[in-house]
């Protein structure tokens, strides 16, 4: 089982990247990296403890190597899944990313909710493939079920925290407190335990 899933993103405009390991790091992911090219990508995981479980890829990036085919040669390399976020969306780069069997692919401008939404779907599919994906019934009171299905739906904590009237940091404790009364080492893994349960 994955113990604390790690996630790579491989994006040449650097705002973008920015902005998405902002929102990842704020929902508590680990992030091996951020790479503009796919040599820097392959050295990332090269040199990374924990190789990634799931890499946010864009199709256009800069150098020889293109992005699906990039994403293509980390997906043999280390069994993880690829979410392509792009702003391409013709016919041939269409075709040449569903022959990568990514689990989504999102169009640029994206929306957090968007790409949330595409990493619970990552981690799902995860979690499925695993043989000893622990199915012992979670303990949560109903304020954490609550926040687990809110998280559940892509929303951020920061989203969670305005919705609930309650503090960006006391959805950020019962996330904790989730985990560590229920024995899960990720947010993920419990949305899919969540999702088996009810």
């Amino acid at each position: 089982m994955i113990k604390n899933p790690t996630l790579l993103i491989v994006e040449d405009e650097l705002i973008t990247a920015a902005s998405i390991e902002e929102l990842l790091q704020e929902e508590d992911y680990s992030i091996i990296g951020i790479a503009r090219d796919a040599a820097t990508a392959l050295r990332l995981c090269n040199q990374s403890a924990e190789p990634p479980a799931v890499v946010i890829c864009d199709i256009n990036i800069k150098g020889i190597i293109q992005g699906a085919a990039l994403a293509g040669q980390l997906k043999e390399l280390y069994d993880c899944e690829i979410i392509f976020l792009t702003a391409y969306s013709d016919a041939k780069t269409l075709q040449d990313a569903f022959t990568k069997e990514p689990v989504m692919y999102v169009v640029k401008p994206y929306t957090d909710v968007q790409l949330l939404v595409a990493l619970q779907m990552a981690f799902h599919k995860i979690y499925t493939k695993e043989k000893n994906a622990s199915l012992t019934r979670l303990e949560l009171t109903e304020r954490e079920k609550e926040i687990a299905l809110l998280v559940a739906k892509g929303m951020s904590s920061k989203q969670v925290a305005r919705k609930l009237l309650i503090s960006i940091e006391t959805v950020k404790t019962h996330r904790r407190r989730m985990l560590q009364k229920n024995n899960i080492s990720s947010f993920p893994h419990l949305v899919y335990l969540m999702n088996k349960e009810f």
